[in-house]
Order: C-alpha cells, then sequence, then structure tokens
C-alpha cells in the first residue's frame, strides 16, 4: 500500500510536469507559428528591398560611366583650348605696340603723341571672354558637381550591399521545415504524455485494487496476494518509464524553446535591419533626383561644347591678331617705301615739266622775235595764246607714322626670313 500510494504520488508529480512542459511547448510551438509567418513576411521585403537597391546600383554605374566618360572628354577639349587662349593672351600682353605706331601725324609733319605705353591685349574685348569662361566654368562645375555626388553615393550604397550580402548570406533557411519541425516535436511529445497518462491510471487501479484489499472484509488469497505484489514490484519500473519520458519531454520543450528563441532573435535582427535599409530612404531619394539632375546635364554638355568651340576660335583670332600687327609693321614699312617712290616720282615729274615748259617759253620767244611783226592778230586768234601748264594735285594727306628704330629691325629681319622662304 505504501509502494502503491508513493508510486502514485511520484507519478502525478512526474505527469503534472510533463502537463506543464506540454503546455509551455505549445506555447513555444504556436510562437514559432507567428514569428514564423512574420519572419517570412519581412524577408521577402528585404529580398525586394535589397534587390531594388541592386538595380538601382547597377543603373547609377552605367550613368557614372556614360557621364564620367563625357566630362573626361570635354574636360580635356576645355583644357587644350584653355591653355591656347593662355597662350595667345599672354604673348600679346608681352607684345608691346610701337609708341610710334599709335601717334597722329597732323598736316605740317607733326605727330599727336598717344598717351601711355600700350600693348596687345589692351584692345582686346575682355567682357566677352569673361563671359565665355565664367559660363563654361559654371557648366562645367555642374556636371562635375552632380558627377561627384553619383560617385560618392554609389560608393555609399557599395557599402551597404557588401552588408546587404553578409546579412542574406547569414540569415536562417526558411522553408516549410520550421513548422513541421514543431509540429512533429508535439506529435512526440503528445506521445509521450498519452503514454505517461497511460501509466498514470495503472498506477491509480493498482492502487484501488491494494486499497480495496486492505479494506475487504474477506482475507485476500495467496494468488491474489501474488499479483498485487507483483503489480507492485513494476510500480518502480513504471516510475523508471515515467522518468524517461519526462526527460524526453523537457528535452523537446527545450529544443522547440532554441528554436522558438532562433527564430525570435532572427525575428529581431530582421526587422533592425528592415530599418536600416528604411533609413536609406533619404540617400535613395537622393540618388534618383541625381538622376533626374543628370539626365538634364545634356544641354550642359552640349552648350559647354559650343563654348569650347568659341573660345577655340577666339584664341584663333587672338593669334591672328598678334600675326597681323606683325603684318602691319611690315606693311607700314612697304607703305613708307611706296610713298617715298611716288614722292620721288612727283618731284621729278615737277622738274620735267618745269624744264619742257621753259623750252616752250624759250622757243615761242625766238619766233616771236622774228615774225610777230609781220603777222596780223586775227591771222589766226588762237596762236597767241599761252603754253598750257600741268600740274599735280595731291588728295588727302599722309599721316602715317614712322615706327621706332626697334621695330624697323625687327620688321628688316622678319623680311629677311620671308625672303629666304
Amino acid at each position: 500500500m505504501s509502494k502503491s500510494k508513493k508510486g502514485l504520488s511520484f507519478a502525478e508529480q512526474v505527469c503534472k510536469q510533463a502537463r506543464q512542459e506540454l503546455d509551455a511547448c505549445q506555447g513555444h510551438s504556436d510562437e514559432i507559428e507567428k514569428i514564423y509567418s512574420k519572419l517570412c513576411f519581412i524577408s521577402r521585403q528585404i529580398k525586394v528591398q535589397v534587390t531594388t537597391v541592386e538595380s538601382l546600383l547597377r543603373i547609377a554605374r552605367s550613368r557614372l560611366g556614360e557621364l564620367s566618360a563625357a566630362s573626361r572628354d570635354l574636360q580635356k577639349d576645355l583644357k587644350t583650348v584653355s591653355l591656347r587662349m593662355d597662350q595667345a593672351l599672354r604673348a600679346l600682353r608681352n607684345k608691346e605696340v610701337d609708341p610710334e605706331i599709335q601717334k597722329t601725324r597732323q598736316q605740317g609733319g607733326q605727330s599727336m603723341p598717344h598717351e601711355g605705353r600700350a600693348v596687345l591685349f589692351d584692345f582686346l574685348d575682355e567682357v566677352r571672354l569673361q563671359q565665355l569662361h565664367r559660363e563654361s566654368n559654371e557648366r562645367m562645375n555642374r556636371i562635375q558637381s552632380t558627377t561627384t555626388r553619383l560617385e560618392e553615393l554609389i560608393y555609399h550604397f557599395s557599402e551597404q550591399r557588401t552588408e546587404f550580402k553578409g546579412y542574406l548570406t547569414n540569415a536562417i533557411t526558411l522553408d516549410e521545415s520550421a513548422l513541421s519541425f514543431a509540429r512533429e516535436k508535439m506529435l512526440l511529445q503528445e506521445h509521450h504524455t498519452t503514454t505517461m497518462a497511460e501509466s498514470l491510471v495503472s498506477l491509480a487501479n493498482h492502487y484501488d485494487q491494494v486499497a480495496g484489499v486492505l479494506t475487504a472484509d474477506i482475507q485476500p488469497t495467496d494468488e491474489e496476494l501474488g499479483v498485487l505484489e507483483g503489480d507492485t514490484a513494476e510500480v518502480l519500473v513504471i516510475i523508471e518509464e515515467l522518468e524517461d519520458s519526462l526527460a524526453l519531454v523537457q528535452a523537446t520543450s527545450e529544443e522547440i524553446g532554441v528554436r522558438e528563441h532562433l527564430y525570435m532573435t532572427a525575428y529581431q535582427e530582421a526587422v533592425a535591419f528592415f530599418k536600416r535599409i528604411e533609413a536609406l530612404e533619404p540617400e535613395l531619394v537622393e540618388l534618383i533626383d541625381v538622376f533626374k539632375t543628370a539626365d538634364t546635364l545634356e544641354g550642359d554638355f552640349e552648350e559647354t561644347s559650343k563654348l569650347v568651340a568659341e573660345i577655340d576660335n577666339l584664341a584663333i583670332w587672338y593669334e591672328e591678331f598678334y600675326n597681323s600687327y606683325g603684318a602691319m609693321t611690315v606693311e607700314i614699312m612697304r607703305r613708307h617705301q611706296a610713298h617715298q617712290i611716288q614722292q620721288t616720282l612727283v618731284k621729278e615729274f615737277t622738274e620735267k615739266m618745269k624744264s619742257a615748259l621753259a623750252d616752250e617759253m624759250h622757243h615761242r620767244t625766238v619766233f616771236s622775235e622774228k615774225h610777230d611783226k609781220y603777222l596780223p592778230v586775227d591771222l589766226c586768234p588762237a596762236f597767241a595764246d599761252p603754253p598750257m601748264q600741268h600740274e599735280i594735285v595731291t588728295h588727302g594727306s599722309w599721316r602715317l607714322p614712322m615706327p621706332t628704330r626697334a621695330t624697323l629691325q625687327l620688321v628688316e629681319g622678319r623680311i629677311r626670313e620671308m625672303e629666304g622662304l
């Protein structure tokens, strides 16, 4: 009776613990199902967001390649024409205008000096040149700033993408086995607890039988006592089986609890990771804005190309201006020489005309002394007309000044070079 009672009491405690473990396991299983659904949902969203970021990153890299190539070519062209312009301007700044050339020769041979010493650069329209440089620099700065910001965003998202891949690689695998695991474990626990309940019922029946014999008025037979003693001996075996079953139930409950903790931790990490992705929204919005800005840069590229061409044409014009100044000094010398030749011809022609007129007057005087007294005036009225006289009439005035000796030496050297060619 004592063994049966203690066995039954112990079995009840073991079964109670098993029931508690079963209830706890059911709670773990229910939580696993809830967390699994949430985890599946947020994991899908994470993959969608990561895929979106990767797509934007591919587009950004492609767009950056286009922008960088176009910007690099345009910067190269701008640098080339700017260098050419700088060289042309440097030459114009260093080329002093001959002070004599700027003098205005007045009638009578006097010259009016031009105030100050000038260089060829002083005769340029700086306003247009500054406008071209300012506009080209503004457009190039806009192109460069957009390209630079796109590079920064690509670097930022590349770093994030590496972290994304690390998370996805280490994330737990989500499939139907997660749910089937909990369900299978629950079925196993239910099987053990059912067996334990049956053992408990068996112990209770045995206890009732022993109690019944003790309270009965009839003395039990030896055979009945033998059966009761045999059943009582089995109590310890049943207790051991109940303890083993409880250990299995506890182990299963612990295993499901560990799995629940695992999924809960994964869910919390996924939520935190998803929030990190959501925190990228400002940068993603900015990336889209940079895409839009990049689309509007086509006009800047076209206009800057036109400005580069205009700066190049202007540099060519400045180079030709420098060369033309040198040609002008040569032309001034040529014109002075031509003027000198013309003056010589005028002088020679005037002297010849005077000499011819003197000879004519002499011949007429000799004729008149010999024949006029015999010839009536009305015989040939025009015969008494004086000889025609000719004079050279000069139109305009010679105001072209003579360059300085230094300029003349340069001109002579240049003429020798041209003759050598």
